[in-house]
């Protein structure tokens, strides 16, 4: 076996070499059983079905492990640690894995669980699939997804229920139509699963000895069972049973369901016998969206009690992370509050909760969370309304929150308000901050049509471009329709280069919008971040030495070089030849990619210079100057590209003595020479040029003409 697991603080995987094959305080179960199941079904479906047409969605996270994985053992416990804070908001389920070494709960049944492996295509362990989806890491699933899982609603309702006969455990699931089922083929698939397994030693070599929600065997099948979804209203039923074998502890046995699309692998609910009576379900279209000023946004909720017989007390804990002059409360059973307040549902009880935002005139995304907890009822997870209103913003700054780099023991840092800072004392008045996952809601909802530009902090976190193909797809859709990305961390390129086999929309995105190419993980001798001199955007940017705010040992300023004729060097590391910073334009986006965080400038000043440059560059503003206007008359491309021994430039409106400046793509200047008033055309002699690309501008006083690009060969 070939294990190259210990890798930096990216979440690495095992690896084995099978043929090419990347293989990277608790209730029981009896404690939370249900007791509605044993009333009749006839009553809850007109209760659900008439109330609301949507169910609560319970995320299901399918979970990839070993117990002799080094990396799984490093990883896990920052998923478990959110799965017991939410255990009765979500379901999970853990499959064990042949490699990379002993493992007695994937020996139990190696047939079923290399079929779960093989029907994702999992080659790497530690691995998550939510809800269908390949998210990577366990330890990137964080609170904040879960909090955004938790405002996603189901058209169908899962309904479990157990009894046991001496050794048989009989299990009936009830899949009850809410909503209207969007089209498609589905199958239910239902897994026993040991709710802990717990080892006084290791049962591997990786030093785990608790073990949630093992995977046992599956009740359906592992290819599940064709399901056809009832009329709204209505319900299909199954019955399985299956036998307590002896080697399980009996309370801790459980079946989970889950509905599933066939071809776009889609989890569309997911139920079991221990999921509460009592549902907080988002009833909203969207939630996240743009507001008005001076108008109010609605957003709607609903609790439901599917119990018919008994009540419960509620406590609700509303939060508004908004500006001042915005307002916001919420409504429930017909009385208006803006703070905490104690709540009830009867049995059967239906009630709607209502928000009410009152957008002002401040630029901000405003974040609005309704928290309903159960005194009487400890053993239910929190549940959480969350909704979100944007208005007049413009900039927006997007941290990337994942678990290495968020709070964890990796070592976390939040660099959020040196961005913030930055483009406030550059007299943006528009700026907002939010996570990735917020930004991924808003494109998702259309709520960030007025976005210009994007200040992504990736400083030191994991995973910053790989393991997310939806938030790539959603960056380059935004730089295609005219959206403008600075970027920034100390690792995306090495990140990318690591995994470029396995993460192919990641090496697109780096390559041909951020338009760099990765040389060094660490460039040798750089302590200090120099710009360009010849930039006609960071030029005037001064020098700055680079911080090390994760330690000595953890300092890995990227070697980068341009990649392709529409990117420039516009940083290097202590004024030489090692490229530490990139710009890139085409006709439809700019981009901005530092090999550092901005965090590592240490110069204050420098850094906030850096966030005026690009916020310039970006609009197209130059020292007053309209610049994208002043480009559009006086040189043109030269002519022919790639040239030989020699190019011609076409220039027009040459109505002063003009600079050309020829540099290489570092910054260094190869040659410079006067273009005289009224010349049409100026012939460049590249016969002593090595063969390579080549920058060149005009320049008169502070004026400057665009930068185009030429390439020389021999």
């Amino acid at each position: 076996m070939l294990d190259i697991c210990q890798i930096r603080f990216i979440p690495p995987k095992c690896f084995a070499d099978l043929g090419g094959r990347r293989i990277f305080n608790i209730q029981t179960t009896s404690e939370m059983k249900r007791f509605f199941y044993s009333l009749p079904v006839v009553a809850l479906l007109f209760v659900t079905a008439t109330a609301f047409g949507q169910a609560k969605k319970y995320p299901l996270f399918e979970h990839f492990t070993q117990a002799s994985c080094g990396p799984c053992a490093a990883q896990n416990p920052y998923f478990q640690a959110v799965y017991y804070a939410n255990e009765s908001n979500l379901h999970h389920v853990a499959y064990h894995t042949s490699w990379p070494g002993i493992d007695p709960m994937y020996d139990f049944n190696s047939a079923e669980s290399d079929a779960m492996v093989d029907y994702y295509g999992v080659t790497g362990v530690p691995d998550m699939i939510q809800n269908g989806s390949d998210i990577g890491s366990p330890a990137g699933v964080t609170q904040d997804i879960v909090n955004n899982l938790l405002s996603e609603t189901s058209p169908i309702r899962i309904l479990v229920t157990e009894s046991t006969t001496g050794t048989t455990r009989n299990v009936h699931i009830e899949v009850v139509t809410v909503g209207t089922v969007p089209a498609g083929t589905y199958k239910l698939k239902a897994a026993v699963v040991e709710h802990i397994v717990d080892y006084v030693t290791a049962p591997g070599t990786n030093g785990e000895t608790e073990f949630p929600n093992v995977f046992r065997e599956s009740i359906t099948g592992t290819s599940g069972v064709a399901i056809t979804p009832a009329a709204i209203g209505s319900s299909v039923s199954f019955d399985y049973s299956y036998e307590l074998d002896p080697i399980y502890v009996d309370e801790n046995i459980y079946a989970l369901a889950w509905v599933q699309n066939s071809s776009t692998k889609e989890v569309l609910n997911s139920g079991s016998a221990s999921d509460p009576d009592v549902e907080v379900i988002n009833t909203s279209a969207a939630t996240f969206v743009q507001g008005t000023v001076g108008g109010a946004t609605p957003f709607t909720g609903n609790i439901l009690n599917l119990n018919d017989a008994e009540g419960m007390n509620m406590h609700f804990e509303f939060a508004a992370d908004q500006p001042g002059d915005w307002s916001a409360s919420y409504t429930y059973d017909g009385t208006t509050y803006t703070g905490a307040t104690d709540a009830y549902i009867a049995g059967a009880g239906d009630k709607d909760v209502t928000f009410n935002i009152n957008v002002g005139a401040s630029a901000a995304i405003g974040e609005y969370y309704l928290t309903v907890t159960f005194p009487d009822n400890p053993e239910i997870s929190a549940q959480v309304l969350s909704y979100y209103v944007i208005s007049g913003v413009t900039d927006l700054v997007v941290n990337n929150e994942v678990s290495f780099g968020d709070g964890s023991a990796y070592g976390t840092y939040d660099w959020e308000s040196l961005y913030v800072d930055g483009l406030t004392a550059a007299g943006v008045s528009t700026v907002a901050a939010t996570s990735h996952f917020t930004m991924k809601k808003g494109f998702n909802s259309g709520a960030l049509d007025g976005i210009d530009n994007i200040y992504y902090n990736v400083g030191w976190t994991f995973p910053g471009l790989v393991d997310d193909a939806e938030k790539i797809a959603q960056l380059m859709d935004f730089l295609d329709n005219g959206g403008n990305l600075f970027i920034s961390g100390q690792d995306i390129g090495w990140e990318v280069n690591e995994y470029a086999a396995y993460y192919p929309e990641a090496v697109d995105f780096y390559e041909n919008y951020l338009m760099a190419s990765f040389v060094n993980d660490a460039a040798s001798g750089a302590t200090v971040f120099s710009p360009v001199l010849t930039d006609e955007w960071y030029g005037a940017v001064a020098e700055s030495d680079i911080s090390k705010p994760y330690g000595t040992t953890y300092y890995y300023p990227e070697q980068i070089e341009p990649n392709g004729v529409d990117a420039t060097s516009v940083f290097t590391y202590n004024a030489g030849t090692k490229v530490g910073g990139v710009r890139a334009e085409t006709s439809d986006f700019k981009t901005v990619y530092f090999g550092i965080g901005i965090e590592m400038i240490a110069d204050d000043a420098v850094r906030n210079a850096v966030m005026a440059a690009t916020y310039a560059y970006f609009r197209g503003d130059l020292e007053g100057i309209d610049y994208d206007a002043l480009i559009s008359g006086l040189m043109g491309g030269a002519q022919p590209n790639p040239a030989v021994n020699s190019t011609v430039i076409p220039m027009t409106n040459i109505n002063s003595d003009y600079q050309l400046t020829v540099t290489d793509l570092t910054g260094k200047v190869i040659l410079t020479d006067i273009v005289k008033a009224g010349t049409s055309s100026y012939t460049l002699n590249t016969a002593d040029l090595s063969a390579g690309m080549y920058l060149y501008y005009m320049s008169s006083g502070n004026s400057r003409t665009q930068t185009e690009k030429l390439n020389v060969v021999k």
